[in-house]
């Protein structure tokens, strides 16, 4: 019995120290599986750093790129300009249809387009003075129901500037007659489109004119495109490059596509002295705008040069010129 007795205890025993061993190895496994997953784990984390520094590496190279891609295009639009100022200089100016600078205004009702348009008219060749040569309270304009060519001379060149109704009807839909006719009496241009906004608006209305400029001007019209701030009288002081700054996602966008060529003109009787430096640093900006693509027009293969020659000339008869 005792020896029966024994053997089970050192059987017991033997087995214990088995079970003991097998949990001891199970802990082992364990412990190597949990490091094998940190690992994997740390592992993984590495990974997707690395990725994310590619990915911003990337994203710095192309951001890189663009910026250089900018600079040479306005280098090279830089030595078009003037290249073309020099020429114009030894070439003289003609007094002929084809040298006219035609610009096209372009925006919604209340935008202050006819205010900026008779600004530009107004201050083009006067000289600076304090004291607004058109005193008094401004009459009221009424909303501008078809287009209107006015020319003006400044610094030797002649311009012809083209205000517009609204291009689109309450429905949004183009206004086929108002785009034929603002193009007929661009000719030979358009070379340069202004796009006026009032300072502190943009509606959804404006938004979808925007959306319907590459329709109408062609694909190319942001690149031929300067961007009007205006300003009336009682709204805030607040600097055009803050509005642009703090403006809506579609806005800002769309002065980048103009490759950032924005204006502010004050067109309150209450700031006019301040318009006259404005004036002559949008047409300034026109002309360099145009020089940098050689003088050339606008293409619009929409309507043919002369089915808009052939309307320009009815309207001249219906205006009496």
């Amino acid at each position: 019995m005792l020896g029966e007795a024994g053997r089970r205890n050192t059987e017991d025993t033997a087995m214990g120290l088995l079970t003991e061993k097998l949990l001891r190895a199970e802990e082992l496994q364990e412990a190597f599986r949990e490091t094998v997953r940190q690992r994997e784990e740390e592992r993984g984390r590495e990974l997707e750093a690395l990725k994310r520094r590619q990915e911003e590496e990337r994203k710095s190279e192309a951001e890189e790129h663009g910026r250089y891609q900018e600079k040479k295009k306005s280098l090279e639009e830089a030595v078009r300009s003037h290249a073309f100022m020099v020429q114009l200089e030894m070439n003289g100016a003609p007094d002929d249809e084809t040298r006219k600078t035609s610009v096209i205004l372009v925006g919604l009702s209340g935008s202050g387009k006819t205010s900026a348009m008779n600004l530009i008219l107004r201050r083009a060749d006067q000289r600076y003075s304090p004291r607004d040569p058109h005193p008094g309270p401004p009459e009221p304009r009424p909303a501008t129901t078809r287009c209107l060519g006015k020319e003006l001379h400044h610094q030797g060149q002649r311009f012809l500037l083209v205000d517009t109704p609204e291009l689109l009807d309450e429905d949004g839909a183009e206004n086929l007659e108002v785009v034929k006719d603002c193009l007929a009496l661009a000719l030979p241009g358009p070379h340069v489109v202004l796009l006026v906004f009032q300072t502190g608006r943009f509606t959804q209305g404006e938004a979808e004119l925007l959306a319907q400029l590459p329709k109408t001007f062609g694909p190319q019209v942001l690149e031929r495109s300067i961007v009007v701030f205006t300003r009336a009288d009682g709204q805030t002081s607040r600097s055009v490059e803050r509005y642009v700054a703090d403006a809506p996602a579609a806005l800002r966008e769309t002065v980048r596509r103009c490759g950032s060529r924005y204006h502010g003109l004050n067109v309150g009787e209450s700031r006019s002295a301040l318009s006259f430096p404005q004036v002559k640093d949008l047409l300034a900006g026109v002309k360099r705008l145009v020089a940098s693509h050689a003088g050339e027009p606008m293409a619009s293969r929409r309507f043919s040069t002369e089915e808009l020659r052939k309307r320009k000339e009815r309207r001249n008869i219906e205006d009496g010129f």
